[in-house]
């Protein structure tokens, strides 16, 4: 499948449900059934909802501050906490917690130890599932940008990507050193990362394998001419070929067909 993709936008959905506990969407994943999935950091919930934006159930669970969400293959939930470094496993019926780690407890951690050091607020801010690899990937925001990827077993560290300039991250509005990343997912038909970053109103194709950007490409409503701001969270439809984006301050779901040329 080719990777020159293309953007183009379909509709935006208002997502906000300050009664249900949604009010500022930190995370977006796809699950095995085609259904998405939010994370709120104000509030104990998992929120499963359409593709229009409509809630259509919840979890209570034990945790807050969740900045990031996605499935494995036997289609539990995990989480991510970005002020603990924190992975969490959820079961998708109950809600309740399967297991649990710091990022710090991994074998492998003394490689990333330096760069989480007086970072608040630049922690860890997305992940995403890689099946292919069996691998769950970390997103750290900024100072430095990092992929990180884990065992399933989240037992040890396996790999570190620097996401910098030197491997295409770079924007004409935002420095190269300000870029934060707010999202991710994994694209298994093209074996390439969706990563956004709200900064640049952006969102790259990364290829690990390479360990570059493919390509970056802006996130627009066309509608009203407008950048999407604050994207922070993302995911990947490849069946249907459509990307879905969630901005938390707007309290938006965002759609747009993938094109390939």
């Amino acid at each position: 499948m080719s990777n020159t993709l293309e953007l183009e936008f379909e509709s935006v959905f208002p997502i906000k449900h300050k009664a249900k506990g949604l009010s500022e969407p930190s995370g977006l994943a796809l699950a095995p059934d085609g259904r998405l999935w939010t994370v709120c950091d104000e509030s104990r919930k998992l929120f499963c909802i359409d593709p229009r934006g409509q809630i259509l159930s919840t979890l209570d669970i034990d945790n807050e501050g969740l900045e990031g969400i996605t499935f494995d293959a036997e289609g539990r939930v995990w989480a991510v906490d970005e002020d603990a470094a924190k992975i969490i496993v959820y079961d998708p019926q109950t809600g309740n917690q399967i297991a649990a780690c710091k990022l710090k407890d991994l074998d492998g951690y003394c490689a990333v130890a330096a760069d989480f050091k007086g970072n608040k607020n630049k922690g860890l801010e997305g992940m995403t599932f890689d099946p292919l690899r069996s691998e769950i990937l970390l997103l750290k925001q900024a100072s430095p940008g990092l992929l990180i990827a884990i065992t399933t077993q989240m037992d040890r560290i396996t790999a570190i990507d620097r996401l910098d300039e030197r491997s295409g991250f770079t924007a004409d509005n935002v420095d190269a050193k300000k870029l934060h990343f707010s999202g991710m997912c994994y694209d298994a038909a093209r074996d390439l990362f969706w990563i956004v970053s709200d900064k640049a109103e952006r969102v790259f194709t990364f290829d690990r394998r390479r360990g570059t950007v493919i390509q970056s490409l802006a996130l627009k409503n066309t509608q009203t001419g407008d950048a999407i701001h604050d994207a922070e969270g993302i995911a990947v439809d490849v069946e249907a070929q459509r990307l879905y984006v969630v901005s938390d301050t707007e309290a938006e779901l965002y759609v747009f067909r993938i094109v390939s040329e």
